[in-house]
């Protein structure tokens, strides 16, 4: 049946979109029911593509005859409800809420799904039965903006970005921050698209960019529209979320890549074992839950420029957050010689001074 939403067995579309096949529902003692709650499709070949990618190594890894998997395409916000309660109906005790648009109707459902266990995915703290997990995406912004930087003649970063969220809003300060660190004239324009997934206004959003004379464009919306666009224009941009060179091999300069698979291994396994706990993890560079394709489009100097920048950060020896920090308004957030902590990047609501845009 052909959709927005699918359930998916396996990747196998199942036979109604309120329905699920006969082996979802019939697991043995030891056989785990893993469901998961995704965005947008897995073909955005970003956010919801790599969260599958993980669900597919998961499979791989522990085992069919030990674990069965179910996935919820393209999940609107007020259809979430019914979503998850189905899940739990047919036999799902482990489900993955893998937006941040979910977290406060995850932590409703575990409320009232006693029996479940939930992971969700860029939560705001853990709860009872809800293990927050996410990652330091902002490591790879940081080189992009250092990148971009180099790149510029215009001196003007583009960023296509989905919401006014505390994730959104860091990523993009952290861009500025690379990019100050090589020239302290950058500047950095923001077009909000309001979506995660919209091929056609990502790319509008993009073309507002460059039409603005943004040169290099950054993304934190899931399809490749921004970056196959840059590639029209004749200008560089970075990937999201997955490996995207192959969607703009001329304009494509390195993609962050979310890696899922081991975390997913890894709590499928607590559950099984009988020791899940409502964790909290939020893992970068250092910890393999986020990576860099390989550099293309650049100079040698530039690759090794960025190699360096990502190796510093993986060993601790470069903080994305070193002050001083200074707010467009000219108010000091921190001064010199200190960073910031790990809450208050995660509840960062503020621009910093150089990005030419407002917080809706």
């Amino acid at each position: 049946m052909t959709i927005s939403r699918r359930l998916l067995l396996h990747g196998a579309a199942l036979a109604g979109a309120g329905a699920l096949a006969p082996e979802a529902r019939a697991q043995g003692a030891q056989k785990l029911n893993a469901g998961f709650i995704l965005v947008g499709p897995v073909g955005d070949y970003g956010w919801s593509f790599q969260h599958d990618q993980g669900r597919k190594k998961m499979m791989e890894v522990i085992g069919a005859d030990r674990i069965a998997s179910t996935v919820v395409e393209s999940v609107a916000p007020p259809d979430f409800e019914r979503v998850v309660t189905q899940l739990a109906r047919t036999g799902s005790r482990l489900i993955f809420t893998t937006s941040f648009t979910y977290y406060q109707a995850t932590v409703r459902a575990s409320q009232r799904l006693n029996n479940v266990r939930f992971e969700s995915a860029t939560g705001t703290a853990p709860a009872r039965n809800v293990a927050v997990y996410d990652g330091r995406f902002y490591e790879g912004r940081y080189i992009q903006g250092v990148v971009a930087a180099r790149k510029s003649k215009t001196k003007q970063i583009g960023y296509v970005a989905a919401f006014p969220i505390p994730e959104v809003i860091g990523g993009i300060n952290t861009v500025m921050r690379g990019a100050w660190s090589v020239d302290p004239a950058m500047k950095i324009r923001v077009v909000w698209a309001n979506t995660w997934f919209d091929p056609p206004r990502e790319a509008d959003a993009a073309r507002a960019l460059i039409d603005q004379g943004c040169d290099v464009i950054c993304q934190h919306t899931d399809s490749p529209a921004p970056l196959q666009l840059a590639e029209q224009r004749g200008i560089h941009a970075f990937g999201q979320a997955s490996d995207m060179t192959r969607f703009a091999p001329r304009a494509h300069l390195f993609s962050s890549i979310d890696e899922w698979g081991d975390y997913y291994v890894a709590r499928a396994r607590a559950m099984l074992d009988g020791t899940w706990q409502a964790t909290d993890t939020w893992g970068g560079l250092a910890s393999g839950m986020l990576r860099l394709s390989d550099f293309t489009n650049m100079t040698p100097e530039e690759a090794a420029e960025a190699a360096r920048i990502r190796d510093g950060i993986a060993s601790g020896q470069i903080h994305c957050f070193e002050g001083p920090i200074v707010k467009q308004d000219g108010t000091q957030v921190i001064p010199a010689g200190q960073r910031l902590s790990d809450a208050a990047i995660k509840s960062m609501n503020y621009f910093y001074q150089g990005i030419d845009a407002a917080i809706p």
